[in-house]
């Protein structure tokens, strides 16, 4: 569970809802189903229009990790490569298939048991690699059809706004004049509200997790090319840690054996 966005999300809706009853003594002013109706079904009807049904059918799964999803521990990647690499310079690599159960990662599964398998360094780095572009591709696909929301908020905001002031100037009308402006000014309002509140700062948040997730994919194919090679697990950490922040840093010590000659 990611407890920033639904804090945040939580917060902000608190603070504008509370400013609104300050302000208006009471919600049913701000509330026009037609303006509603028309922001809300432009934004779905645009991504419907720019993108392919099969990524917009995603688009449940892709809110559900937004404020679900839990961003994995660079440093605890960091210590299992470290352990497996451990294990196979002391047993060899094979051993390292009585571990594969224990790890949660698929990607990091994928490239342990390639190199079980004996498949060379090039074409193990290769794989992933190619695993690697084709998760940058999903996840791009998915934070464009949130920042094209984003986008198109305010736009059909606005054309609500433009419809209500057509009927409220067509229809001077004392009796209906307070509904087309309503439906005017609340457009513009609604649109504002869930670009800027919502879908801006979800493609925003979506874009730092693509990040993230593709430094722990790289530092993962680091490391298995590393064990692959029979490096030294004290070396591997060194290089591993060079992904994480000073202060999350574990440099190891080794024990250096000095040999010094005493001339008589």
């Amino acid at each position: 569970m990611d407890l920033g966005t639904i804090i945040g999300v939580i917060t902000a809706a608190i603070i504008l809802v509370g400013s609104i009853v300050v302000a208006e003594g009471s919600l049913p002013g701000f509330i026009d189903l037609p303006a509603m109706a028309i922001v809300c079904g432009g934004v779905f009807c645009g991504v419907l229009i720019a993108f392919p049904i099969r990524d917009v059918l995603n688009l449940p799964n892709l809110f559900r990790k937004i404020f679900f999803h839990t961003q994995r521990n660079m440093t605890t990647v960091v210590d299992n490569l470290v352990s497996l690499a451990e294990v196979a310079r002391h047993d060899g690599l094979l051993s390292l298939e009585s571990k594969l159960h224990e790890i949660d990662d698929p990607f990091l599964v994928s490239g342990v048991r390639m190199a079980i398998d004996g498949l060379n360094p090039q074409t193990v780095e290769s794989v992933m690699r190619t695993e690697m572009k084709s998760v940058h591709m999903r996840h791009q696909t998915g934070r464009k059809m949130v920042f094209q929301m984003g986008k198109a908020a305010p736009m059909f905001g606005l054309m609500a706004t433009l419809m209500g002031l057509v009927m409220m100037l067509a229809r001077m009308d004392p009796q209906t004049i307070g509904r087309h402006m309503s439906l005017a000014l609340l457009g513009t309002f609604y649109g504002t509200v869930v670009a800027n509140l919502l879908f801006l700062p979800f493609a925003e948040k979506l874009g730092n997790g693509h990040l993230r997730e593709m430094e722990i994919m790289e530092l993962t194919i680091t490391g298995i090319i590393a064990i692959q090679n029979g490096e030294n697990p004290y070396v591997i950490r060194q290089r591993l840690s060079m992904f994480l922040p000073p202060k999350q840093r574990k440099m190891d010590e080794e024990p250096l054996s000095v040999n010094i000659e005493i001339e008589e």
